[in-house]
């Protein structure tokens, strides 16, 4: 699916401050009214955000998190995984309790975030990324029809000021083409913990790997299959919307998208055979 634009829904909440302290108040409490018209205590769905140092994003997620539609129940779950920074005091300033977890990893802190959930269905987010009022509603259609365990979706990114989003949107086809041929026998490759939607109490009888490395959600992924059944979701609904800090961390777009080339013809052959 080509992205050319970034939605109007995603840029209202892209907030951009060099310091917390020029957060105007209003921001917070609008913020903080939006979660608090969905607070609920019995949730079927908790959304689960883990944070490490994001005192300068974590404000965007927050922003769209508490503009969510959904004819759901809903909790949010934030675990702060450590920060030395302010994250925490800014999750808290928009009406949410943070949890703290003092072991750093993406594994543990995904662990500690499903473990404090109280919904059926979990859906895992980042701290960096924002995401549509029909985000969750289209991830957890597919579970709730009882035609699949678990669904994951993919991203798209907001370019900085001056970027043209247009570079992105070709990046991004390329890569979609990519990953639509390894869905069909390693999803688990695919599945981005900024975008993956499963049943709670199966991945509790899993538990996230105790690791720091990232690769906690394909992890998961790769142990739900064995229980069940994992789609795709591409629909424009469910994308997740970050930042270009992680695509250019080898260099400029054109760089990253080369990188990503070579990568994908080296393990193409693992397009075509299922992990055991």
């Amino acid at each position: 699916m080509f992205r050319p634009k970034v939605p109007s829904e995603i840029l209202k909440h892209w907030h951009q401050y060099k310091n917390p302290d020029d957060i105007p108040q209003e921001v917070f409490e609008s913020i903080k009214a939006g979660f608090e018209a969905q607070r609920c205590d019995n949730p079927l769905i908790s959304v689960n955000i883990i944070a490490w140092n994001e005192e300068a994003f974590i404000l965007r997620n927050l922003s769209s998190l508490s503009a969510m539609k959904s004819q759901y129940p809903i909790e949010f779950i934030y675990v702060d995984n450590n920060s030395t920074d302010r994250t925490s005091e800014i999750i808290r300033k928009c009406g949410l309790n943070p949890i703290m977890e003092r072991t750093q990893g993406y594994g543990f802190a995904r662990q500690t975030a499903l473990e404090n959930s109280k919904g059926k269905f979990i859906i895992t987010g980042d701290a960096d990324t924002a995401y549509l009022p029909t985000w969750i509603d289209t991830m957890v259609k597919p579970l709730i029809e009882g035609k699949f365990l678990g669904s994951y979706g993919t991203y798209s990114f907001v370019p900085q000021a001056g970027q043209a989003r247009i570079r992105y949107a070709f990046y991004e086809l390329f890569r979609d083409m990519m990953h639509h041929f390894r869905s069909i026998k390693r999803p688990e490759l695919i599945v981005v913990g900024m975008n993956f939607c499963f049943p709670g109490k199966e991945a509790l009888e899993i538990g996230f790997i105790k690791s720091g490395a990232r690769m906690e959600d394909g992890k998961m992924a790769l142990a739900l299959l064995k229980r069940g059944k994992l789609i795709r979701v591409t629909d424009s609904k469910s994308i997740a919307w970050t930042g270009t800090r992680t695509v250019e961390q080898s260099g400029t777009l054109l760089q990253a998208g080369i990188a990503r080339i070579v990568k994908d013809a080296k393990r193409l052959s693992i397009f075509f055979y299922k992990k055991k």
